[in-house]
């Protein structure tokens, strides 16, 4: 309390002052601070101004001071201008303004430096010719003046002395001097005044010798801005963390004040015996950089001495590396505290005792720890930037909490997670016997028993993940800076599928038929786009809220597992045998002429693999991959002559171009002799000519080949020359039917991936794609029309319903039985393991070339014929678009698919085409179909829910929508509480961190929540702003 004029106090407030300062200081003492009668204290405080916002006075004071200072230069200018000194009197001896360097604006509104070359004085007052010359020097110091002034280019004007236009030199260019600092220096020590004259006339870019002493250890810049601590850092390298972790502390008051009055040396606070600290010395170079950067003097600093002080001391920071910024603000807080760390000799201090703390409450319990760590702790941060949060741990075993009270010089807290994207994934398994055992586990045909495959667990699951579900959905939550990769492993962790195994697409139902009752199948559509490996953010994935929506719906996800379960190979040491090890062993080139049998390794081999390739698994459980089977089936029908030609075989050969690819024989021409003579040519010997068409590509670069080249070595057993392809063959299945009143071809439904081994034969293929449209053939009575119980017709036509049914599974189970017998007998005899259908008797293991598989796949296609006509729906290869499937008439190259021996899938798909299911319309039979409300047999995938998905997406809605209430347009920042909020949730421990269980001995997944206990006068956040992912 000051005294008044008479030498008094007025004591009337003292009590009142005293008890806010006890509340404000939890009753802590002068005493406790370390502070005794006599010392000196600086304070400083802000005030409020007349805008309602908390100022510094000092910030203040140099706002105002700039202001004045600028005015009164202005002042000065003026008068000099006119003749006139500091205080307006007339000077004896006016200055020559002729030559005078000013600051001067354009006609365009840029401002120059440049140099007055006349003065005109004008006298607006007398036209009197009579009046006298010798005028007093006080009227002709007052008359008017206007100065002339060469801007850039040679531009001339003429500016009168008190216009705005023109300005005292360096007031409005100082700025760019400053950018261009000591740049012209060099060529002042160089006698260069010619060529500083010539930038004089330029613009803004104009250079000046440097006004910074030389001398300094660091280089600076001057202060455009000359209020307080407006100064910044430039960088050593990649700094930019050093530098910013720098202005933050600078601007923590109380520790501002306490090291640029070097408070530190008058109390003696400087520890230098520390050896947690530095010896006082970061402390002090670290006071150094602030009392330049708060001095006034310098806009920019280089803080070269703290650099090379800060990487003497740790050599973590020593090199121009990136680093962390809250890891090295933590490290500089942490050696400020022991660096001014008042107690010399830390006594060693207890840990509380786990039944004391039993004893006490919590706030005797903190209170105590507190004061065990200012026992060890006594600095300016201890003082004014350190805090105690409690820690509670709970084992999940023993339901043990144990409770610490950590100190903390900076919180960092999280920003929550309320913005993630909300996506409903929907999970498609391949079919196996499984989960589709209406068609995939029939017995065969004539087989007594009620199921092929026995499973071994009766019990149905509760929920997925389950392999015995066909479709699963689940609700992820997916920060907004993931990517396609990380929804990937995230619906690995859902499902249990690996991620290699997964086919992400995007998908939108939409209405193709508007007329179709609302529970009808053909109603709507799935729309597919397939997804990149690394596509995003999630939040571009996400879809947009509608603009009659609260909350925008979640974005439909749809994940298909890969049809194609590789079968276990073991080799005979009982380890799994890739195909790399199976492999043939010759070298790439010219194989031997008359011997195209496999080596003794090579022919175990392919016995093992036919004694299991096509058996019951096969297309049900397992997949094959006829990899090396196709390999030696090409070199087994190898033909010796142009009579053993054959359909189907497969090649490596040359094209025009001298490249190798590998291809099928897709026909056999017998030569024209009349058009060889026609042509003039000579009769060639050989009679016939083969048609081979390449994998991948389209029917015109189809190319002929003689025997002669065969023989010449341009066509080549497969894969002798040519690169494998070992990718399958990936395309997608829509499915479609005839609209009868429009009479428009609609896709409808759900598309799925295919995936098939590219040497398959279109029958395997063909059996590939039937099992897995098998998923969509499980009947239910809830897609039939209402049944009365009471009602026998009624009863009799679900039953007819059932059996309709139950007729198309048994086809598609036989038709998938007697393309795979097939496959495997095509591929047995052309290897010669069986004489039956051979031409001369005298094939061989492994070396049949006699063998012709046309007889045999005309075989199949008839019978195939017989079941195909039973399924309800028809098998077509399409050029349509995968990713948008559009209403209307069928692509004019549609084929129908080539259920055949003699091609294979590789040779006849490519990338741009699909598959298309053509739905037949129901049987006419109106006693079977009237129970049947669809047009088609079609029945959407059942689909299980992940019930713990559903209350996910019902929070996720109910929060969005809250949100959208409270929220005010132009409003898209987040309240700091919030993240408070966010930091004290609970959250479960792994057992990476370590966390060990007090009372179990063992190590936990505790569950820990974090209370904010004691907070100091300055509070430091770190916002963890960033989401770690594999893009960032």
């Amino acid at each position: 309390l000051s005294p008044d004029e008479n030498g008094t106090r007025d004591l009337s407030t003292l009590d009142e002052i005293t008890k806010n300062w006890q509340t404000f200081g939890d009753n802590a003492t002068v005493a406790d601070i370390g502070l005794s009668d006599g010392d000196h204290i600086m304070f400083e405080f802000s005030v409020l101004n007349k805008a309602g916002k908390m100022i510094w006075p000092r910030e203040a004071a140099a706002k105002a001071g700039r202001v004045r200072r600028l005015a009164e230069e202005d002042t000065e200018f003026r008068n000099l201008l006119q003749g006139l000194d500091k205080e307006g009197n007339i000077m004896l001896k006016p200055p020559q303004l002729t030559g005078l360097d000013v600051d001067a604006m354009d006609s365009t509104g840029r401002w120059y430096q440049v140099k007055i070359l006349e003065v005109d004085i004008v006298d607006e007052d007398s036209d009197d010719d009579n009046e006298s010359l010798d005028r007093s020097k006080e009227a002709d110091s007052r008359a008017r003046k206007k100065v002339k002034v060469n801007f850039e280019g040679g531009h001339i004007e003429w500016i009168d002395v008190e216009s705005d236009r023109i300005a005292k030199a360096g007031r409005f260019t100082n700025e760019a001097e400053q950018q261009d600092n000591g740049a012209d220096s060099k060529s002042a020590g160089q006698g260069g005044a010619k060529e500083a004259d010539a930038k004089s006339k330029g613009p803004v870019t104009v250079k000046k010798a440097s006004t910074v002493d030389s001398n300094s250890a660091e280089n600076t810049k001057l202060c455009s801005y000359p209020g307080f601590g407006a100064c910044g850092l430039s960088n050593i390298g990649n700094t930019c963390y050093v530098n910013s972790a720098v202005q933050c502390m600078s601007y923590i008051p109380l520790l501002r004040s306490y090291l640029l009055s070097a408070q530190y040396k008058a109390t003696g606070d400087l520890n230098k015996d520390n050896p947690l600290g530095t010896g006082g010395r970061l402390l002090e170079e670290f006071a150094d950089l602030l009392r330049a950067m708060w001095s006034a003097k310098y806009g920019e600093k280089m803080p070269k001495n703290f650099r090379q002080k800060l990487g003497n001391i740790n050599s973590q920071f020593s090199a121009g590396d990136q680093q962390d910024a809250q890891e090295f603000l933590n490290y500089m807080l942490d050696v400020l505290h022991e660096d001014s760390n008042k107690v010399r000799k830390k006594p060693y201090v207890e840990a509380l005792e786990d039944d004391w703390m039993v004893k006490n409450n919590l706030p005797r319990i903190g209170d105590e720890a507190w004061r065990r760590f200012l026992r060890r702790n006594r600095s300016i941060m201890a003082d004014v930037a350190m805090g105690q949060v409690l820690n509670t741990v709970t084992c999940p075993v023993c339901k043990y909490s144990s409770r610490n009270f950590d100190p903390f010089n900076l919180l960092s807290i999280p920003v929550p997670t309320a913005a993630d994207v909300i996506f409903q994934v929907v999970v498609v398994r391949r079919a196996t016997a499984a989960n589709s055992p209406w068609t995939l586990n029939k017995p065969r045909k004539g087989d007594k028993k009620n199921q092929r495959f026995s499973r071994r667990n009766t019990k149905s699951p509760a929920g997925p993940p389950s392999d015995f579900f066909v479709a699963e959905q689940y609700v992820i939550a997916m920060s907004r800076l993931a990517d396609s990769s990380d929804l990937r492993h995230q619906i690995q962790k859902a499902s249990g599928i690996p991620g290699i195994r997964l086919r992400i697409c995007r998908g939108e139902v939409v209405v193709v038929e508007n007329d179709a009752s609302n529970d009808s199948v053909v109603r709507t559509l799935t729309k597919i786009n397939p997804m990149t490996e690394k596509e995003g953010p999630c939040s571009q994935l996400a879809m947009k809220k509608g603009p009659n929506q609260d909350v925008a719906p979640p974005t439909l996800i749809v994940a298909f597992e890969s049809t194609l379960k590789p079968r276990s190979m073991k080799s005979s040491n009982g380890n799994p045998e890739s195909l790399e090890d199976t492999a043939d062993e010759e070298e790439d080139g010219e194989l031997p002429e008359d011997d195209f049998l496999p080596s003794p390794k090579e022919e175990k081999t392919l016995r093992r693999y036919m004694e299991i390739y096509g058996d019951e698994k096969e297309c049900r459980v397992v997949d094959t991959d006829p990899f090396i089977l196709a390999k030696a089936l090409s070199r087994s029908l190898w033909p010796r002559n142009e009579d053993e030609l054959k359909l189907g075989l497969r090649v490596d050969a040359k094209d025009k171009r001298g490249n190798w690819f590998q291809g099928s024989v897709i026909d056999i021409v017998e030569k024209d002799p009349s058009e060889e003579k026609a042509k003039g040519e000579k009769p060639s010997a050989y009679k016939r000519e083969v048609v081979v068409h390449f994998d991948n590509f389209a029917k015109k670069w189809d190319e002929t080949y003689t025997m002669e080249q065969f023989d010449e070595g341009r066509v080549r057993p497969l894969y002798s020359h040519a690169t494998p392809r070992m990718k399958p063959a990936d395309f997608y299945v829509h499915h479609r039917f005839l609209n009868r009143e429009s009479d428009d071809l609609v896709m409808f439904g759900q598309p799925f991936a295919t995936q098939c081994y590219s040497e398959w034969t279109g029958a395997r293929a063909g059996a590939q794609i039937l099992a897995q449209a098998s998923r969509f053939l499980q009947y239910n009575s809830d897609w039939s029309s209402p049944i009365d119980l009471d009602d026998p017709t009624s009863m009799d036509r679900e039953n007819k319903a059932n059996r309709l049914y139950e007729k198309t599974q048994t086809a598609i189970s036989d038709l998938i039985d007697l393309l795979v017998d097939y496959d495997r007998e095509y591929t047995r005899l052309g290897l010669g393991l069986s004489t039956q259908n051979s031409n001369d008797g005298k094939s061989q293991p492994f070396r049949n070339p006699s063998f012709d598989g046309t007889n045999l796949s005309t075989s199949m296609t008839k019978k195939a014929n017989a079941l195909l006509h039973r399924l309800p729906f028809e098998v077509f290869i399409s050029g349509m678009d995968t990713a948008q499937p559009t209403n209307g008439n069928a692509d004019p190259d549609e084929d129908p698919f080539p259920f055949s021996l003699v091609r294979t899938v590789g040779n006849f798909m490519n990338a741009r085409q699909i598959v298309v299911l053509h739905w037949k319309e129901n049987p006419n039979d109106r006693k079977s179909s009237s129970s049947l409300k669809d047009p088609v047999l079609y029945v959407p995938l059942p689909l299980e829910v992940e019930e713990s998905g559903v209350e996910m997406l019902r929070k996720s809605q109910k929060v969005g929508k809250e949100r959208a209430k409270r929220s005010k347009p132009g409003n898209g920042g987040i309240d700091l509480g919030v993240c408070l909020t966010e930091f004290c949730k609970s959250q479960n421990l792994s057992l990476d961190d370590n966390w060990r269980c007090p009372q179990c001995k063992d190590f936990r997944e505790g569950k820990q929540h974090m209370n904010l206990w004691r907070l100091p006068d300055v509070l430091t956040f770190h916002i963890k702003r960033f989401n770690m992912s594999a893009r960032w």
